[in-house]
């Protein structure tokens, strides 16, 4: 991996489960850490609700160092907009992370 490429600043937020007062479940993000990384957009694609309504798909790879404090639960700020982690892939004999993400237009 070229560290050289790991240019951009990305904020990789934990994902928390709370109860409020009145005992209903609420999900909030807690920002932990900031790491350099390299963004990969890959082709966005379409895809419909039950009640057709559309839903514009992006997926985007980002690339960081070694890091055991990521899980499949959080996101990544980016940009100004969020992508949901999918899922992550170990590069090489641990040189790095992928984390392949999505971010939706409908905030679903």
């Amino acid at each position: 991996m070229n560290i050289g490429r790991l240019d951009k600043r990305i904020t990789i937020q934990n994902r928390r489960n709370t109860v409020d007062e009145w005992n209903h479940s609420v999900v909030s993000y807690a920002t932990p850490q900031t790491v350099w990384a390299s963004v990969n957009f890959r082709s966005g694609r379409e895809t419909q609700s039950g009640a057709q309504q559309r839903v514009n798909v992006d997926r985007v790879f980002f690339t960081i160092r070694p890091n055991s404090n990521v899980a499949v639960t959080d996101r990544i700020s980016y940009g100004g907009e969020f992508y949901d982690i999918e899922s992550i892939e170990t590069i090489g004999r641990d040189e790095g992370l992928r984390l392949i993400t999505t971010k939706r237009d409908n905030d679903e």
